[in-house]
């Protein structure tokens, strides 16, 4: 065959999806033509479809060379750039194609997944409408459109892209599990499994969508199945956090500590579970005796983790280690006023010298701990106390409430309650609320029921420092009532009287079934009996208030 024939085989193979077939004629064809400008396009394309998207690179860049301006060569090598997470670089060769043939779908397709992955989610939407104006049958386009609605929490405009991509490729594993993503973020769980389940139908080896039919299946509380769910997804991605991360929470959430903190340590002992930063000294692994020691604990994120779990570099200092903990920067303050005070740092200081490195949630393992009650361990500063003592003042009984949490995380979903399920509470003879709520949520005061009243403070921790203001408030407080949120940790850790009202599946450290919490003595738990149903739990609150209110003070 001569190397044209050669090269029309490849491209039927190409065709026919034999991508190994068609890979081999390409490089048949090379052997022939080193510089065949189809076969090296064509077998970049190849290495990127089997994600070689190094070799895939290399090709596409020799291509270039020949034919800069080339805009399917242009698209295709943004496409691979996309993939190797280069997004920036995507975005300047898809505007390259996209300037040479200004009408050309694809390209407007790619460069809308360049912006989506720059997290520039409004302008990757005007992309994928141009792309589909001029495309309207492209499922790929209504795909990354689905996605970047996904990720602007606008969900129902997400299924309808994503069923829209289905209709015109019911085969496309990646649609279905974008649609189980959104269907979750509703809180529509058995909706989500069904949809997850056909994306495995499709590709049985998508790790991403076991891992996310896991939580849904948690959140169902179906929890062997949960659990086998994770296990498949470990076992195709074992690099991937995710799958293990779910699992150590799905076991914690059982209070099976023997698995979940060895399970959670996997992720906490990586690199990036660390505080970002390679340490030459050792990981405390709990077997080193650390009395007279330095230890460096850590913690990057979570506001709430960074409450609850101060209270075991407490206990490792107890155990004679000098602990220094470093924690996100607006938390300092707080912290440096805890009544029983660990050494405090900012996200990115480290102490001169240590022996020991361990992340703060890494702490429980190495210590053979549990879920250890300690009450009352931080503090307000006394002066703001009393300032705010003067501000609210003693009139009536003062219920501090904070009705909305991040959500971030898929699984989060449905753990903020409504403001206006608080008004039969907001009604009982003598009672005050006092919004606690800070930025999201707080746009709910202005559409109250009629006749409910919440108080707020728009000068409320308007400060650099995280809750100083809010512990201030809380010591003038009768009770506080929240969402699962940093405020409840606040709350407990400051020993206040707390009630929290809990999804019908929370998160793992409130675990199942129980109505008080080990973490702390104070607070009192408020649970769903359904998913998604708030109204049975507060109307438990509101009796268990009125003999409160109708008792002497």
């Amino acid at each position: 065959m001569t190397p044209e024939q050669l090269f029309e085989a490849a491209l039927d193979a190409h065709r026919r999806g034999d991508l190994a077939e068609a890979g081999r004629l390409y490089r048949q064809v090379l052997g022939f033509v080193p510089g065949h400008i189809g076969a090296l396009h064509m077998l970049g394309v190849v290495s990127a479809q089997q994600g070689r998207h190094g070799e895939a690179h290399d090709l596409l860049s020799r291509v270039l060379k020949q034919t800069p301006r080339d805009p399917l060569a242009l698209n295709n090598f943004a496409n691979v750039l996309v993939a190797q997470g280069r997004q920036a670089e995507a975005l300047g060769v898809a505007e390259q194609a996209l300037a040479v043939a200004p009408d050309y779908a694809e390209g407007w397709t790619t460069r809308g997944n360049a912006l989506f992955g720059l997290g520039r989610l409004e302008e990757s939407l005007s992309s994928y409408d141009r792309a589909l104006a001029l495309q309207p049958a492209s499922f790929l386009t209504l795909n990354g459109r689905g996605d970047a609605l996904l990720a602007l929490r606008r969900y129902d405009a997400a299924i309808a892209n994503y069923d829209r991509a289905i209709a015109l490729q019911p085969g496309f594993a990646e649609a279905h599990k974008g649609r189980g993503d959104a269907l979750q973020r509703e809180c529509r769980y058995e909706e989500a499994v069904s949809a997850y389940d056909q994306a495995i139908a499709l590709n049985p080896g998508l790790g991403g969508v076991w891992n996310n039919r896991g939580v849904a299946l948690q959140n169902l509380r179906r929890l062997e199945a949960a659990d086998e769910s994770f296990r498949r997804a470990v076992d195709l991605e074992p690099s991937e956090a995710g799958p293990r991360v779910n699992q150590a929470l799905l076991y914690l959430l059982q209070e099976d500590f023997s698995r979940g903190w060895p399970a959670l340590a996997w992720v906490q002992e990586t690199p990036e579970g660390r505080d970002g930063r390679p340490h030459r000294q050792p990981v405390w692994t709990g077997e080193e005796d650390i009395s007279g020691k330095t230890l460096f604990a850590y913690l990057r994120k979570g506001l709430g983790d960074a409450i609850q779990f101060y209270r075991y570099a407490v206990l490792a200092q107890e155990r004679g280690a000098r602990v220094v903990v470093s924690l996100n920067d607006p938390l300092l303050p707080l912290l440096r006023n805890a009544v029983r005070p660990v050494p405090v740092v900012g996200l990115d200081e480290a102490p001169p010298q240590f022996d020991y490195h361990i992340s703060l949630m890494n702490l429980p393992r190495a210590l053979g701990l549990g879920a250890i009650s300690m009450d009352r361990y931080l503090a307000a500063e006394p002066a703001r106390v009393q300032a705010w003592r003067e501000r609210i003042g003693d009139r009536g009984y003062r219920i501090g409430v904070a009705w909305q949490g991040d959500a971030a995380a898929l699984g989060a979903e449905g753990k903020s309650f409504p403001l206006a399920a608080l008004e039969g509470i907001a009604r009982l003879p003598g009672v005050r609320l006092i919004s606690l709520q800070k930025n999201a949520g707080t746009e709910q005061l202005k559409t109250l029921p009629a006749g409910m009243n919440v108080e707020a403070f728009d000068d409320l921790d308007s400060g650099p420092g995280a809750f100083l203001d809010t512990a201030a408030v809380m010591e003038n407080l009768d009770l506080v009532i929240s969402c699962d949120t940093a405020i409840a940790h606040l709350a407990g850790a400051l020993g206040r009287p707390n009630w929290i009202a809990l999804k019908y599946v929370p998160e793992w450290r409130w675990f199942l079934d129980r109505m008080d919490t080990p973490w702390y003595p104070h607070t009192r738990l408020f649970r769903q009996q359904s998913p998604g149903t708030w109204g049975p739990a507060f109307e438990v609150m509101e009796a268990e208030l009125r003999p409160i209110l109708s008792a002497p003070r």
